[in-house]
């Protein structure tokens, strides 16, 4: 559709200023100078039909993103790649990454049997792990909807790059951690130490943002393993320690609502 502006015959404009064939909204321009100049200014009209446009990383780095040929790496609980131009609601994450500690079998099993006899003293009628589930989290690398290649790779990466010493882990206290009201995590965690587990953690959280996955090192970290969710509260008390040596690390993919694990990594400690 042609507009004559009603100051002239000059198509493409409507009262002297600037009009967007592609999207039929006026808009304030500079004269388009290169190609390049002209994809933003049409990306300024889409951005006002869809709020979801452009993509945070574009316009962080608009010359950067476009000439270089590589799509940044997708970013933890980022769903924008499920979810249209015009705002159809994200897909809900199915998939999650976590770098973790899982205890040999024997431990898992006395770990198992504590969480039983915990639950069954307060009287939490509430499912609990599964001695193969029991494990601690060193880093949540993210949830989406779809596995990133990308960020499966790079997270492959830097586990390999470290090289450490199989260490003690140690745990000797129980608790509810704070959570929603029907879903709190009660946990088998540390009342001190387990100084050689934050010694590693720090060291793979260093090698994580060495290959950029810096957004995923969390400063915060108390090693824990969740025994069960539940309403009720425990609070902390102080159970028989159960220790056991870290001998590896694993990259663990994890089905969201499907109680599934899947390795996608395993590097022995002392290798």
């Amino acid at each position: 559709m042609t507009v004559r502006s009603e100051r002239g015959d000059r198509p493409g404009t409507v009262d002297g200023q600037p009009f967007a064939d592609e999207g039929g909204l006026p808009f304030h321009a500079a004269p388009a100078t290169d190609s390049l100049t002209r994809f933003f200014e049409l990306m300024e009209v889409v951005q006002m039909l869809s709020p979801r446009w452009p993509p945070r990383e574009l316009a962080q780095d608009r010359g950067g993103f476009l000439l270089s040929g590589k799509e940044p790496m997708a970013s933890p609980h980022d769903t924008s790649a499920q979810s249209s131009l015009f705002g159809d609601a994200p897909a809900q994450p199915t998939d999650r990454l976590f770098l973790g500690l899982f205890p040999d079998t024997a431990t898992a099993a006395r770990i198992d049997a504590l969480g039983a006899e915990v639950c069954a003293r307060h009287g939490l009628r509430v499912p609990r792990h599964q001695p193969g589930r029991l494990h601690v989290t060193l880093f949540h690398i993210g949830d989406w909807a779809g596995l990133p290649m990308d960020t499966v790779e790079a997270t492959r990466t830097a586990a390999a790059s470290l090289h450490e010493a199989p260490f003690p882990v140690r745990f000797d206290e129980v608790a509810t951690f704070a959570g929603r009201r029907d879903k709190r995590p009660l946990v088998l965690k540390a009342g001190e130490g387990n100084a050689a587990l934050q010694t590693f953690r720090a060291r793979l959280g260093e090698a994580l943002a060495r290959n950029g996955l810096g957004r995923c090192v969390s400063r915060t970290f108390e090693p824990h393993v969740t025994l069960a969710y539940a309403a009720q509260t425990v609070e902390p008390e102080a159970v028989t320690p159960i220790v056991w040596t870290a001998q590896e690390f694993v990259l663990i993919h994890s089905l969201l609502g499907q109680t599934r694990h899947i390795v996608l990594g395993r590097w022995p400690l002392g290798a």
